[in-house]
C-alpha cells in the first residue's frame, strides 16, 4: 500500500488565515486516496457531493468528557460511537464542524435516530455537517489506525517510493490477481514495505495481511524470515501451507534480471494441501506474469531513487579508501555533521552467504534508516559497510543490535559487528573503517557480537600488542612461548598466572579457582619469577609474560583470513 503525502498547503474557505491555523504544518495525506489505498474492505470515505479533496494533517481522538474535537486539518476519530448516546453523538458531531475538523472517523454500523422518524446511518449526518465520513471496518485496530496516520504524516523515508502512475499500476496488477486466486494480494519492495495491495470485493483475508496493510509493511508472523529467503532463492512460485490462523500463500520474487526489486503475495484459500493440489495453470500463468509487468513498473522508479544510492556510495567509498573528490563530503552527509560512526560486517562464508549478506543488510538498512536519514550502506561480496552520521556509538550499537534482532538465528548467531568511534567525515573515514573492521574480528573471539572500542578495550590493547611483536618476534619471550604449548611442563604455569592477576594477586583465590593447594600457588609463582626476572618482587617481568600471553591467545583466536 502507498499513500500519497502531499506538500500542498490545504485549502482554505478564503479570507485570512486565523493566527492559530498559521502554525500548522503545509502537508497532509489526501483523505480521498484512503479508500483507494486502505482498499474498501478497511475503510470507506464518504464525502458530502461536490466537496473539495482535504489533507488530513493531524490525527485526533474525541474526549466525550471535555468536548475537545482537535482542530483546522484534524481528522477526529470517535472510537467509542457504537456506545454513545444520540445527544453526545451530536454534539462530537456539532463540535468537529465549529472547530474546522476536516472529517470524522469512526466504525461502521452507527446510526442515529431522528425525532419522528427512523435511525439514520451516521455517515449521513456527517455528510450533512460538510464533513467527510471515515468508516472503518469492525476488525480495524483503532491503535493500529492511528500509527499508520502518523507515519504517513511525518514519512520522509529514502526508499524505495513510487509515481503515482507507476503506484496506480501496481495497484492494478494486485487487483487482477487476486480476482483470479480469491485472496489479498500484497506487492512489496526488497525492503518489505507494502507498495501495492488488493482491494477487490469478498477477497479472503487475514490478520496478518490487515495488518500489514495498515502498516505499510509485511507483518511479523515467525515464520517469514524462512518464507522470504525461500522466495527470494527459488525461480518460481513458491507454495505455503496455512500457518496458525494465517490463510495459505503463493509467493514470486520480482526481479530485473539477477536484480530482486520485490515479491508478490497472495493468500490462497485453496492452498491448504500444496504438495496435494497443484496450482492450477490459470493462477500459475498469473502470478508470474504480474511478477514480470511489476518488475517493469517498478525497475525505472528503482533506478531513479537508486541513482542518488549510488553516487552517495561511491563517494563513500572514495573518502574510505583516502581518494575523496571535491563535492563527497557534501553528498555523504549532506545534514553538515561533523562527525560518524562507521560499521563493518563480515558474514562467514559458507554456501548461503550470498543470502545471509542480503538478509543482515537488509534488516541493517531497514532499521538504521528509520533512525539516520542519511545513512550509507553497501556490500561487497560478505562484506557490508555502514556511515551513521551519528556522534554517539552506543546510541548507534542499540540501533544496530535491534536491527539484528530481526535476522534468523542461524544467521545472526555467525555475525559480528563493529562499530567505530565517531570520526570526522571529512578525514577520518579511512581510520574508522580499520577501526570497525579490526573491531568486528575482535569481537568474534568474544562473547560481544557488536564491538565498541569501550566494550573491546582489552581485546584492541592486546591487539597492539600482537601488532609489535608481529614487528619484532625477538620480543616474544621463549618461555612464553613454552608455556602456550599445552603438553610443555611450563604450561600450568601460564594457568596460574593468568588465574593469579585475574584474582588481583590474590594466593587463597587462585587456589580456589585452580582447586589446588596454596602451596602449589606460591611455588608456581616462585619458578615464574626465577625464569622470567629478579626474585626481588618485581612484577614487571610477570606483567609483560602476561601481555605476551594473552596477545598471542588472541593471535589463535582470531579467524584466519582476517587481520587485526
Amino acid at each position: 500500500m502507498r499513500l500519497s503525502v502531499s506538500a500542498e498547503p490545504s485549502s482554505t474557505s478564503g479570507g485570512t488565515p486565523s493566527r492559530e491555523a498559521a502554525w500548522q504544518p503545509r502537508f497532509g495525506v489526501r483523505l480521498s486516496t484512503l479508500e483507494q489505498r486502505l482498499g474498501s474492505d478497511l475503510v470507506q470515505v464518504d464525502a458530502p457531493a461536490g466537496a473539495d479533496d482535504p489533507l488530513i494533517q493531524a490525527l485526533d481522538i474525541y474526549d466525550a468528557r471535555s468536548g475537545e474535537a482537535g482542530g483546522e486539518g484534524t481528522l477526529l476519530s470517535i472510537v467509542s460511537a457504537d456506545a454513545m448516546r444520540s445527544d453526545e453523538l451530536l454534539r462530537a458531531l456539532r463540535a468537529a464542524a465549529g472547530k474546522g475538523c476536516v472529517g470524522v472517523a469512526f466504525k461502521s454500523g452507527v446510526e442515529v435516530p431522528r425525532e419522528g422518524s427512523v435511525p439514520v446511518p451516521f455517515e449521513r449526518l456527517v455528510r450533512e455537517a460538510g464533513l467527510v465520513a471515515v468508516v472503518l471496518a469492525p476488525e480495524v485496530n483503532w491503535r493500529e489506525f492511528d500509527a499508520l496516520i502518523t507515519r504517513l504524516l511525518g514519512e520522509n523515508a529514502r526508499s524505495l517510493t513510487l509515481a503515482p502512475s507507476t503506484g496506480d499500476k501496481l495497484f492494478a496488477i494486485a487487483n487482477t490477481v487476486a480476482r483470479v486466486f480469491g485472496g489479498s494480494v500484497a506487492i512489496e519492495n526488497h525492503q518489505r514495505d507494502i507498495l501495492a495491495h488488493s482491494s477487490v470485493l469478498d477477497q479472503a483475508i487475514d490478520e496478518l495481511r490487515t495488518t500489514g496493510i495498515l502498516f505499510r509493511r509485511a507483518g511479523d508472523a515467525p515464520v517469514n524470515e524462512r518464507r522470504y529467503r525461500e522466495v527470494l532463492a527459488a525461480n518460481g512460485i513458491v507454495r505455503f501451507e496455512r500457518y496458525r490462523s494465517f490463510l495459505p500463500r503463493a509467493a514470486i520474487a520480482i526481479r530485473a534480471g539477477a536484480i530482486p526489486l520485490g515479491t508478490i503475495w497472495v493468500l490462497d484459500p485453496d492452498g491448504e494441501d500444496p504438495a496435494a493440489s497443484p496450482l492450477p495453470p490459470e493462477r500459475e500463468r498469473v502470478l508470474r506474469q504480474a511478477a514480470d509487468l511489476a518488475a517493469d513498473a517498478m525497475l525505472g522508479e528503482w533506478q531513479t531513487s537508486t541513482r542518488d544510492g549510488a553516487r552517495r556510495e561511491a563517494a563513500l567509498r572514495r573518502m574510505i579508501a583516502g581518494a575523496a573528490q571535491p563535492g563527497d563530503r557534501e553528498i555523504v552527509d549532506p545534514s553538515g555533521l561533523a562527525n560518524g560512526v562507521l560499521l563493518h560486517c563480515a558474514v562467514p562464508r559458507t554456501q548461503s552467504t550470498a543470502v545471509h549478506t542480503a538478509e543482515i543488510r537488509t534488516s541493517l538498512g531497514r532499521y538504521l534508516a528509520t533512525y539516520v536519514p542519511d545513512l550509507v550502506l553497501f556490500s561487497d561480496g560478505n562484506e557490508i559497510t555502514a556511515l551513521c552520521p551519528a556522534a554517539q556509538v552506543e546510541t548507534v550499537r542499540e540501533w544496530v543490535v535491534a536491527a539484528l534482532s530481526e535476522v534468523d538465528g542461524a544467521a545472526r548467531s555467525a555475525i559480528h559487528v563493529g562499530l567505530s568511534d565517531p570520526h570526522p567525515l571529512s578525514t577520518g573515514l579511512p581510520r574508522a573503517n580499520e577501526e570497525a573492521r579490526r573491531l568486528a574480528a575482535l569481537a568474534s573471539g568474544v562473547a560481544e557480537q557488536v564491538g565498541t572500542v569501550a566494550r573491546l578495550r582489552p581485546q584492541l590493547f592486546f591487539a597492539a600488542c600482537l601488532s609489535q611483536l608481529e614487528l619484532d618476534s625477538r620480543l616474544v619471550l621463549p618461555e612464553v612461548r613454552q608455556m602456550l604449548d599445552a603438553g610443555s611442563p611450563l604450561a600450568p604455569l601460564a594457568e596460574t598466572l593468568e588465574c593469579w592477576l585475574e584474582q588481583a594477586c590474590s594466593i587463597s583465590r587462585t587456589a580456589a579457582r585452580l582447586q589446588v593447594h596454596e602451596q602449589t600457588v606460591r611455588y608456581r609463582i616462585r619458578k615464574l619469577r626465577e625464569r622470567l626476572g629478579p626474585a626481588d618482587g618485581d612484577h614487571r617481568a610477570l606483567l609483560i609474560a602476561w601481555a605476551q600471553l594473552s596477545a598471542l591467545r588472541l593471535q589463535q583466536s582470531l579467524p584466519r583470513d582476517d587481520g587485526v
